[in-house]
Order: structure tokens, then sequence, then C-alpha cells
């Protein structure tokens, strides 16, 4: 499920790093080597899976990160040597960030799940086999949002 850009422009401030990231990085090498390091090596990053929100933040992290680090180049290009560097770099980073994410976004279903399943959660007649039933469809459902489009930047009308 993709958000809608008039999402995006209403939440501006909340979505700010992903807008940086769009703006600064969009057209460059070195983002479009690492978005395809990380659909191919982690592919379900964009989602709840692996960082969620934090997808954002994270690719600002690692584009100022590698913007700054002396990366070589051949003819206009990265060379292998830089690419390695980059994709090792991004990797470790995105272990880091994954495993901070998790326990934010368990934390976050959960109230979520609490939010929305209220009325059920109250009825004394609930089992266990119920409530596991309920959250574990909520939670796949959870799981499988993508929260960015690294591709595509919304157009913000003026």
């Amino acid at each position: 499920m993709r958000y809608q850009a008039e999402e995006f422009l209403d939440n501006l401030e909340k979505h700010s790093d992903y807008y940086q990231v769009m703006s600064q990085y969009h057209d460059t090498e070195l983002f479009c080597e690492t978005i395809q390091f990380m659909e191919s090596a982690f592919p379900e990053w964009r989602t709840n899976k692996g960082l969620g929100y934090s997808a954002a933040e994270f690719m600002l992290h690692c584009m100022d990160f590698l913007s700054l680090s002396n990366l070589e180049k051949r003819d206009n290009d990265l060379n292998h040597k830089s690419l390695k560097t980059v994709y090792l770099s991004v990797a470790e980073d995105y272990e880091r960030f994954k495993r901070n994410y998790e326990s934010a976004f368990l934390s976050s279903v959960l109230q979520k799940f609490h939010a929305e399943y209220e009325n059920e959660l109250e009825d004394e007649y609930l089992t266990d086999y119920r409530y596991n039933d309920l959250y574990d469809t909520f939670l796949k459902q959870e799981l499988e949002k993508v929260t960015y489009d690294f591709v595509d930047l919304p157009e913000i009308e003026s």
C-alpha cells in the first residue's frame, strides 16, 4: 500500500527526512546505487518488516554520511572499491536501524491494535485463541505496509 502525495503534504513536518533525502539526493549515483543495493539485499526494507517509518531517516543518514566519505570514481562512476564501501556501510547501518525500529514498531502496533479492537477485547468471552488470531492478523497487515517510495517523488503543488 502506497501513501498518497496528499498525505505527505498534510504531514510535511512528519515526513521531512523523506522530502530532504529526495530533494538533495534523488538524482545522484550514490542514491541510486544505495536504493538498488537495498532492494536486492533487503527486499522488505521499506515495509514494517524492515525499517518502516524510519526508512527515510535511514536513507538521509546514509546519504549524508556517504556523501562526506572520500569515494573514488572512475570515468565519473563509482569504482568497485567505493561500491563495496557503500554496500558494507549501508548493510551495517541497516541492521542497527532495524533493531531500533523493531521495538518501537511492536509497541506502536500493540497500542493501535488495542485501540482498534477495544470493544472485542472487552468481551468477557474472548478466548486466548481469538485474541491471538485477531492480533496475528492485525500484525501481519501492519508488517506488509510500505511506508515510503524512494523512486517517485510526489509532486508538490504551489
